[in-house]
């Protein structure tokens, strides 16, 4: 198991808050950095069972977090199987797992980020504390690093904190949009499921395009590669362009902050919200 710095805060402020768990729901690469994480054949997805091992509990520990929290784990990829889905599955996988579903009618599912999801809310567990430790460690650091002058680390800048530190009056449906239609390829709901649906989105969905996309979007390094080799996540901001970036939205008609502070001087100030859990301020700022 990896030695990880001691935490910037209370690990807990992720299991009381909702906020921060959809902030830094994306970093699923954080998983593997804490312990080796099994996946079924598929290379997508993992069961109960292995969400138990994963984070060294009993299945009942995990069984009684879906009770608790289905509706947001469901929102995170989380699904359970049966019937003719279920022998759809069975078959994708020629085989190679029947052993993990001899005698199963149902099987519950989990994505990588639903994994992360149940580390975020998991508290009798030692590795989902890592877990926790790791995404505040990072969120610690985009929360010093970003300021409107200075460039953050492209590991760190993903499109969504992107878009909270300089677009957050951009509702984020039109932000994406635009991303989606100039810089970074759209694959929502390109590839079929189990039943035939397109429902999942393409291996290169988020991933820059051609021409403007490359100019200021790039694949982080750390990329998790799937067992077939295919680079699986989306893009980040690249570290020398996110100034650029900023000015060429703005250029496309897009409404930045207005505490940008290589702009004129704002009509209007910034404004932050807080959030008070378990006795520690949480602080998110977004133009007025």
């Amino acid at each position: 198991m990896a030695t990880i710095a001691p935490p910037v805060s209370n690990e807990l402020i992720l299991t009381e808050s909702r906020t921060m768990r959809a902030q830094t729901i994306e970093r699923t690469e954080v998983l593997d950095k804490v312990k080796a994480l099994s996946m079924l054949p598929d290379s997508l997805h993992v069961t109960t069972e292995m969400a138990a091992a994963y984070y060294e509990v009993d299945t009942q520990a995990i069984h009684s977090l879906v009770r608790r929290n289905r509706d947001e784990l469901t929102q995170n990829g989380m699904r359970t199987i049966q019937g003719a889905e279920l022998r759809v599955f069975k078959a994708e996988t020629g085989g190679q797992g029947d052993h993990l579903f001899n005698g199963v009618r149902s099987l519950r599912l989990f994505t990588r980020r639903a994994m992360l999801n149940v580390g975020q809310l998991l508290t009798e567990s030692d590795v989902a504390r890592q877990v926790r430790h790791y995404l505040l460690n990072a969120e610690q650091v985009v929360r010093q690093e970003i300021q409107p002058h200075q460039d953050v680390p492209a590991r760190h800048m993903t499109p969504t904190t992107f878009r909270q530190v300089y677009f957050s009056d951009v509702p984020e449906n039109v932000f994406w949009d635009h991303l989606y239609r100039e810089y970074l390829l759209d694959q929502r709901n390109t590839r079929r499921d189990a039943l035939g649906n397109l429902s999942k989105d393409g291996y290169r969905h988020g991933h820059p395009r051609a021409g403007k996309g490359d100019k200021y979007f790039m694949l982080p390094e750390d990329m998790w590669v799937d067992a077939h080799g295919r680079p699986r996540g989306r893009a980040v901001v690249r570290p020398d362009r996110v100034r650029e970036l900023v000015e060429q939205l703005i250029a496309d008609g897009l409404r930045a902050n207005p505490c940008i502070s290589w702009f004129p001087s704002p009509s209007r100030p910034a404004l932050t919200s807080t959030e008070v859990v378990d006795g520690h301020v949480i602080e998110f700022r977004r133009g007025a």
